[in-house]
This record gives structure tokens, sequence and C-alpha cells, in this order.
């Protein structure tokens, strides 16, 4: 007899791959009684076939706490479940071919000794003793893991079901969910073939399902499947059940024992996609097509790098569908869309890793609506509604499949899906010699001067000189840069000034024509958001907030606003053009076209006015993120031409240039300006991070102030706090460069981490922001006393730290 569903959830999980069935486990641990309901049978999607390694490593700490916990999680499965997961901590080792890849494999080490990860280097001989059939004619080095395993991913997601039916989860095979119920903007039930169960909250962890049916509800999921490959020899004599797992990056391959046979498996630059009209109803456990001459070149690389592969026999090519992501990274956490439906989904072939981690934290999402550790990459919210499309997720797929291996550095380009979204002054820019990078479909100019080259490197680059000049030009002349992909969200009405003081820690009840640098806060007194906000009228704000943060930004007001208030907030992104213009010539660039008074007294830093921009009328802000003395200027989308072309012809007797974003970064790394998800996110507060100058502690109640209020009265010695950092002695040509998670050491034991770095070409020295830790407290005189290290590449060099920027400590220049 056939059990009926339960007429109503408090979640209901739609999905019964690993992610559905880990975070169905995870609330059942938490008392939570959930339902799940699975198309076909439990792992029969993408589950079933996936490689199962297991590995802890991640760029951020808290993902790599989840990568942690996974592992130790399906340790302990099989003892509380009674059923098999197969798993086994065989360790991974990768390889490096190159000097660069062997450096990122050292900073790897380092990282890795940060986190409390134990690890090594490995000789060649050593990598012999575990691989003595690999040619290691050409290998640099070998990075080695010993905590890392792996899992059968068929047999871990039934004790996960199994952990959780025992707590009073139901799981429902063989059951398909029609549509959900919405109401209101938000979802009140699953309808499935078989019934209709109320909710107020539905996780959607479908896998490549996932984006058609969001879709067909208003839910942006950005993802689509491509084809992954992978083939299985015949049983090899002698291989050891405990073959640590072999990674060559370079040769976007992977290799492991599987029933006493070699799995290898390989992520080609440009992958196959999958089902562009969607999957086949019928898809259950089911394998496509091995297309030989598709994966040719990582089979070579395969035959090459292990010639004995060639008398062992091939028992299975395999071919199955994965989802994969715009950008590499799976979407975790509400949408933004409607409220109540959650995603867990878009693995990026990593689903058996993130598996444990994503469970525990998709639970608390559900239960206590946050999580307890900071998700910021891998936000649900981050989705741009243009996202939606599906030739775009699809052609990008395809790209994303190769960004699960092969080199990474920064300015990595990509090549799918390109001019999807364009500035107002796009082919005007491009003529002045802009070199573009895709951000969230965006073509963002990062340099300008020759082609573009993808040459990596995580030093010197071939653009470097090219930010040089820029840099320098901001320092001693002026330059210009387009920065109209930048968020602008209009937050108007009677209420709008209680629904902005309600996230925002600085006051923002300010005259009209003021502009104020503040942070979103949520309820435990960390960042959510970095903005700047200006007063245009009295029932009128605008938030400027950084390109990646456009629809977040927005959620996070929302969402945080008493349901009575009057107000509303209008995505003006495309409404207006946003120019900035910096540099000690800037203001007399500017006044030549204006005839509104600019001097020092008359507009000081922070103001904002109306005013005449050449045959416009617009918005300039005294603002600067390099520094320097700067102006942006925003007009409507409309009159950004006029405008631009003005301040070009005033400009050319000043030297005016063009800027892109890498000597911006470079710039305000010198001037010690935190970027939001680097140097600052959810678990930062403003107190810890150096921003305690936008706290309003005696505005009245807001998001996290009870927790900031103990803060301040604990003094200015907080557990860990953000500093500027110097390195003598390293140069712009050799490096090496801080990038990243670099550790920190003082007094014999690590303190901290670089949490973004790069040559600062103003001050000729390798400069970076680093969060540092004292379990009495970082004071002032505790970070004076010097005695800090950076640890790059295995190596340790003497820093200067400080609270103050190296740049224009006191900010004369750029008030001035």
């Amino acid at each position: 007899m056939t059990k009926p569903l339960p007429d109503q959830a408090p979640v209901v999980i739609i999905g019964g791959g690993i992610i559905g069935v880990s975070t169905l486990y995870h609330l059942a641990h938490r008392g939570v009684r959930a339902v799940l309901i699975e198309r076909k049978k439990i792992a029969s999607g993408t589950t079933w076939h996936a490689a199962g390694i297991v590995g802890q490593l991640r760029d951020s700490t808290s993902q790599t706490e989840l990568g942690k916990y996974t592992a130790k999680l399906f340790q302990t499965l099989e003892i509380e479940t009674g059923q098999g997961t197969g798993y086994k901590q065989n360790g991974t080792i990768n390889l490096a071919l190159s000097d660069l890849r062997h450096e990122q494999l050292l900073r790897n080490h380092d990282h890795a000794a940060r986190m409390g990860i134990p690890t090594r280097m490995l000789s060649v001989p050593e990598l012999q003793e575990f691989w003595p059939d690999v040619d290691v004619s050409d290998v640099r080095s070998a990075f080695h893991v010993p905590s890392n395993g792996q899992v059968n991913p068929l047999d871990v997601s039934v004790a996960l079901s199994k952990g959780a039916r025992a707590l009073g989860a139901q799981v429902f095979e063989g059951t398909k969910v029609e549509r959900l119920i919405l109401n209101g903007g938000r979802v009140t039930g699953v309808e499935t073939d078989r019934g209709v169960i109320a909710t107020g909250k539905v996780l959607i962890a479908g896998g490549m399902w996932s984006h058609l049916f969001a879709k067909a509800h208003g839910v942006t999921v950005p993802l689509h499947a491509a084809e992954h490959f992978y083939i299985v020899t015949e049983p090899v004599k002698g291989l050891p059940s405990t073959q640590p797992i072999l990674n060559i990056a370079e040769e976007r391959t992977y290799w492991k024992e599987d029933a006493g046979k070699l799995l290898i498996g390989g992520f080609e630059a440009m992958g196959k996609p999958y089902g562009r009209e969607g999957i086949p109803e019928d898809f259950e456990f089911d394998e496509l097509p091995f297309d030989m001459e598709h994966v040719e070149p990582e089979l070579e690389r395969m035959f090459a790098r292990m010639p004995a592969l060639a008398g062992m026999g091939i028992q299975t090519f395999f071919n199955g569908p994965e989802s994969f992501t715009p950008d590499g990274r799976p979407y975790m956490g509400p949408s933004s869309e409607v409220e109540g439906v959650f995603l867990a989904t878009g693995m990026n072939s990593n689903g058996i890793l993130n598996s444990g981690g994503t469970g525990l934290t998709m639970a608390e999402w559900l239960i206590d609506g946050m999580p307890t550790r900071s998700m910021l990459p891998l936000l649900a919210v981050r989705a741009h509604p243009f996202q939606k499309n599906t030739a775009y997720n699809a052609e990008r797929a395809a790209e994303a499949v190769g960004f699960h291996y092969g080199i990474h550095w920064a300015g990595r380009q990509v090549t799918s899906a390109r001019g999807v979204r364009q500035v107002p002054l796009h082919d005007r820019l491009k003529d002045a010699g802009a070199q573009f990078a895709e951000r969230i479909g965006w073509e963002v100019p990062m340099y300008f001067g020759e082609d573009w080259r993808d040459a990596p490197s995580i030093r010197w680059k071939p653009w470097s000189a090219h930010v040089r000049d820029e840099c320098l030009a901001a320092r001693d002349d002026a330059v210009i840069l387009d920065q109209s992909m930048y968020g602008k969200l209009l937050v108007q009405g009677p209420d709008a000034v209680k629904a902005l003081n309600r996230v925002c820690g600085t006051e923002m009840d300010v005259p009209v024509g003021s502009s104020v640098y503040t942070q979103f806060l949520n309820t435990r007194g960390g960042i959510e958001a970095d903005v700047t906000v200006t007063r245009m009228a009295l029932q009128s704000f605008m938030v400027v907030t950084g390109h990646p943060s456009q629809m977040r930004d927005q959620y996070w007001i929302k969402t945080n606003a008493d349901p009575d208030w009057q107000f509303e907030v209008f995505d003006a992104t495309s409404a207006y053009g946003l120019l900035t213009i910096h540099g000690p010539k800037s203001r007399d660039i500017l006044q030549a076209i204006s005839g509104d008074d600019l001097s020092n007294e008359a507009f000081p830093f922070g103001a904002a006015r109306e005013i005449d921009i050449a045959h416009a009328r617009g918005w300039a802000i005294r603002r600067s993120f390099l520094g320097e003395l700067g102006f942006e200027l925003m007009a409507p989308t409309e009159f950004m031409s006029g405008v631009y072309e003005a301040l070009m012809t005033a400009g050319k007797q000043h030297n005016l240039r063009h800027m892109g974003m890498f000597a911006m970064n470079a710039c305000r790394l010198e001037k010690g300006f935190r970027h939001f998800g680097h140097d600052i996110g959810e678990d930062d507060t403003p107190f810890e991070t150096g921003l305690g100058f936008a706290v309003s502690l005696d505005k009245g109640d807001f998001l996290g102030r009870e927790t900031l209020a103990e803060q301040k009265a604990g003094g200015s010695a907080t557990r860990h706090r953000t500093v500027s950092i110097s390195v003598p002695g390293l140069t712009a040509e050799e490096g090496p460069y801080l990038i990243h998670n670099e550790p920190i050491w003082k007094g014999g034991g690590i303190v901290g981490h670089v949490t973004s770095g790069d040559w600062g070409f103003r001050l000729e020295q390798m400069i970076g922001l680093a969060s540092v830790e004292n379990p009495e407290g970082v004071s002032k005189a505790w970070i004076d006393e010097g005695g800090f290290e950076v640890q790059i590449a295995g190596h340790l060099h003497p820093v200067t730290a400080q609270l103050a920027p190296f740049y224009d400590p006191r900010g004369e220049i750029m008030r001035g």
C-alpha cells in the first residue's frame, strides 16, 4: 500500500540527490520533520554516478570548516545508521607540472596550515611510491592531503535518508512535483501528482532540473547540465584499496581507486551542454552516449601520463550529466524573488564533498533564518534576473566545466556568453583601448592598452605596465573610470529613512545633499553590504553598491523592513550612468565644464550636489575609492556620451587618461579601503574591520546594534582586526605577490591571514590588507610592537603592519 502524502509539512524538499537528503537529515537532527519529494529514486539523477571524492580545503575559512565537517560526518554516518557508506580516508595528491602551479601548491600548503589541515609537499620519489606507473618526468612537485578521501555516493545518500527517516522525516519516491503554489509573492504549498502539501518553506535541490522548474515560478537559478566523462579500467592487480586520489589540474584529469579498478575522469576546458530543451521525463540512473571525439585530448593525456593503461583494458566508458553554474559556484540560501523558497543547487561536480556542510547550512537557514557562518560567495541572492536565460546558461555551463580544473590566476578570462551587458560608453571605451573582462554579464574595463594576453601569472602580469601608468596618472594628473555597471538602488517613500536606518550602521536621517558611507548589517553585527547612500530629496535616497551586489542589497533592505512601512526600492542601475574622475587635476577638469562652484569650501568631501555637467544635469558626489581628490558623476544614461566627451575634451590639457578596475584595486589597497567579499563580510563587524567610524550607536535600534554596543564597550582591542600591511624587499617584477589567504605569523604562531594584496604602484611597495587575531585582543600597542611575518609560497617575509593606510594616512589628499 502506497503511503499517503501529508496534508502539510514544515519544509518540503524537492529533489532526492545527496544535497536534498543531507538537508533532510540535518533538519531531522534539529527536530524538524521535513518531507522530501523525489520524482524517481533517491540519487537517480546525478548523485549516483559521481566520483565520490571528498576534499576539505577551500578558499575561505567558513567553507573549509564545512568541508572538514563533511569528512567527519561520513566517518560517523555508518555507525549511526548501520548503512555502509564506502568512506575511505585515502588522501589526495595534487601534481604541479610548471613553476606557476608549483607556487600555487606551496600557497595551498601554507593555507592548509592556517586551516588546521595536515598536508605535506612530496618529492618526486615519494610520489612514485604512491603512483609507481605514472610518468613523473615533467612533474615539478606534489601536494598531499592525507585526511581527504572518497565515498560511495549512492550508499551515503541512502544512509542520510535512513538517518532522517529514523528521526521522523518522510521521503516520497516516484512522486512528481507539478508546481509551487504561490500567493502574494510567497510559497504556500507544493502540488504533486499525488496531491498538495501545504507549507511555507520549500527547498529546491533538484540539480540539473532546478533551472527550468524555478524559472517557471519566476525564480532565478542560473545553471545548466553538461556532460561529464570518465573511464573505468578492468581490475588492476595489486592496486591497493588505500590508493590516494590523484589530481593533475594542468592536464584536467583526476585518478582514483574504485573497487580494485582505476577510475579516471576529466574536466575539459570547454565542455558539452546537455538537455537544452530540458531533461527527459523518464531520466533515471541514465547514461549518455560516450563522445570519444570530444574527450580525445583528455584521453590522450591519460594514456601518456600512465603508459601502463594501454595494457590494463578499459571496462567502462562513462558519460553522465551534472549541473554547472555561470561562475562555478553553487547557489544556496533564500531566493530573492519568492518568499519561502530556498535553493541548494548547482554544485559544479562538487556535490558529494559539499553535501554534509550544505545540509547543515541549509538546515540552519530554514530553521534559524541565517547560517552560523558566512556563505557570501555562494548566496542564491547574488543571481541577476537576466540569468534566467537558458541559452546563456547552456553556453556558460560548457566553459564552467573547465573552471573546475586548469590553472587559476587573477584576471583569468572567460570566453563564452560575452557581450551580454554593456555600459552605455562601451564602444567609446573600446576605441580608447579598453580591455574587458566579464563580471555577471557586464563587460568591465580592466585596463587600457594592447590586446589582452591570457598568459597565466601570479606575479608581474602582461598588463602590469599599463596598470602602473594608470595608478601614477591618478596620483599626478587625473583619471576617468566608467563605473556604470555599479548597482544604483533608489529607496524612496515616507518611510525610506526608517528602512535604511534599520539595515545601516550609520545615521541615515542626514540633510539633503549629503553622501554617507555605510554598511548594511545583520543581527550579529556582521557586514552584509558596503555602500554609499546619497540623500537626493527628503524622501529619496540613492544607494550605490558594487555590481555583484545589485540584487542581494535590494533583498536585504526589503526583507528586514517592517511590512507596514511605506517605501519602495527601485532598481535604477540601467537608468543612470556613473563616471568617476580622480586625481589632483580632477577639480579643474570638472570645473571647466560646470558653472557650479566646486571649490573645497563650497563642495567639501562627502557632499552631493545636482550640478551642470557640460549640457547635462547630474549628481556630483565628493568620493574616491582611490584615495585621491575625486568626484562621482551620476546622470541619466542618455546624457553619458555628452558628459564623457566634454570631460575628455577638457581633460586633454591636464593629461586625463582612462583607468580600469585593476588599477582601481591597486590604489584602494594602498589607501586601505576594504573590499566587500574579500576584506569584509558577514562574519566581520565594523569595529573589527576598522570601520567603527561608520556606526552610530545612538541613532536608535538597528540590526546588530546590541553586539556592536558590547564591542564598543569592550574598547578597541577586539579579538580580530583588519590592518594594512607592506612587505619591504619585494619587487614588482619578481614578487612574490600578496594575493589572498597568505598566513600572518607573530611570536612563532599563525595570528591571521592576508585578505587581499597586490603591488602598490604609487608607493612602490607590496601592499595588502590582513585580518589578525589575538585572544587577549588586537590592540594598537600589540600591532605597533611588530614582529609580524607573512608566509608566501613556503617562505617567511618581514611585514610592517599598522591600523592606518600607507598612502595618505590622514586623508588630506582625498579631502583637499
